[in-house]
């Protein structure tokens, strides 16, 4: 099946995207030292990100405002804060779909705005990937071999999907990847337009894991898959659709610059927000406040 939402008409160019898989959390082993201590500041610092460091390099004099990883009690924050800025960046844009299938999109704007807050590298890559949609079926977004080998652009592929990857080096020859995706909410709209039914329940907005820990791919997934691939898992990045997805990322700079603005002085707003009311427990183990 091939699923083509249409474009953000002025806000985001026109491209074929698709979709993402399981939810969960990350466990908390912040290795940064990072932290929020009041909103007015937060908003300054991110300010002051978005005027002098556009160009997302790190530097020895900018210190990160979140630690790394980040904690769990701000992830929903963060997530609900991409997803409303490229909702509205969809809705005036008339797209009847709103954000879904813009997977590429969520995952370059996610990948800048995490690497702005933590000064850690966050990066969006693209391939292919496996969605549980409940009761034993399962939903297989992988473009053909001949077509990640000779598309130009990210429009030419049907059916890819695209998230955040981070290397951290926390142990010695133990490497461990960080997976984040902001769009495990459209998981069951996109198996809808697949025409394959969606029993899966509890499934959470994003998904935010050590690659290690989204588990094993199930025996009757495995005979659905109809890949050569030797090692399966629920997603596989493929270099062919990373090159084109950041070519993309390229084309569009400025316009992904101003989205990544948008959600940064909006997440400022919202620390300096949940700052302002009275701490659950859970927010003063993070440092912040």
């Amino acid at each position: 099946s091939t699923v083509r939402p249409p474009s953000f008409r002025s806000q985001t160019p026109q491209h074929a995207d698709t979709f993402r898989t399981r939810p969960g959390s990350l466990p908390v082993s912040a290795r940064g030292s990072g932290t929020v201590n009041n909103g007015h500041a937060v908003a300054r610092r991110c300010i002051s990100f978005i005027l002098v460091d556009q160009s997302m390099q790190a530097t020895s004099s900018s210190a990160p405002i979140l630690p790394v990883p980040v904690p769990p009690v701000l992830r929903s924050l963060i997530d609900q804060t991409i997803n409303a800025i490229l909702e509205e960046a969809a809705s005036s844009s008339g797209l009847e779909a709103g954000p879904i299938g813009r997977c590429g999109d969520y995952a370059i704007v996610g990948a800048r705005v995490l690497t702005l807050l933590t000064r850690h590298p966050y990066v969006a890559v693209s391939g292919g990937e496996l969605i549980d949609c409940g009761s034993g079926r399962y939903v297989v977004l992988n473009p053909s071999r001949a077509a990640r080998r000779t598309a130009r652009k990210l429009s030419e592929l049907r059916e890819y999907h695209c998230w955040i990857q981070s290397l951290h080096d926390d142990a010695p020859n133990r490497p461990r990847v960080e997976i984040v995706d902001f769009t495990a909410r459209h998981d069951q709209q996109v198996a809808n337009l697949l025409g394959v039914p969606f029993t899966r329940t509890g499934a959470s907005s994003y998904l935010w894991e050590w690659e290690e820990a989204l588990g094993d791919v199930p025996d009757d997934a495995r005979a659905q898959m109809n890949t050569t691939r030797k090692k399966l898992g629920w997603l596989w990045e493929d270099a062919n659709c990373t090159r084109l997805l950041h070519k993309y990322e390229k084309d569009y700079d400025a316009l992904f610059g101003r989205l990544t603005a948008l959600t940064i002085l909006r997440l400022a707003d919202s620390f300096q927000t949940a700052l302002a009311a009275p701490k659950p427990a859970t927010l003063s183990e993070t440092g912040i406040g």
